[in-house]
């Protein structure tokens, strides 16, 4: 299936870039810009700070960025 290859992976944010794009590390010590798109961005304007956990959806074409769909604090987990 076409469309249907995206990778989910645990990240900690490192720093702020600006308000929806942030400098995030993966376990293995890959580091990636990750972004909030505009739809899910929160109302409110709150910021990722470095150490929070989140979840990104990443490309296999373009393992550089990827777009931040969950934050893991919220959900409870460490």
């Amino acid at each position: 299936m076409r469309g249907s290859e995206i990778i989910l992976l645990d990240a900690e944010v490192t720093s702020v870039i600006n308000t929806r794009v942030f400098r995030a590390r993966l376990g293995n010590g890959h580091e990636l810009t990750a972004f909030v798109p505009r739809e899910q961005s929160p109302p409110d304007g709150r910021v990722y700070l470095p150490g929070t956990k989140v979840r990104v959806c990443l490309s296999p074409f373009d393992m550089s960025r990827g777009e931040i769909v969950e934050n893991l604090k919220e959900r409870g987990e460490t």
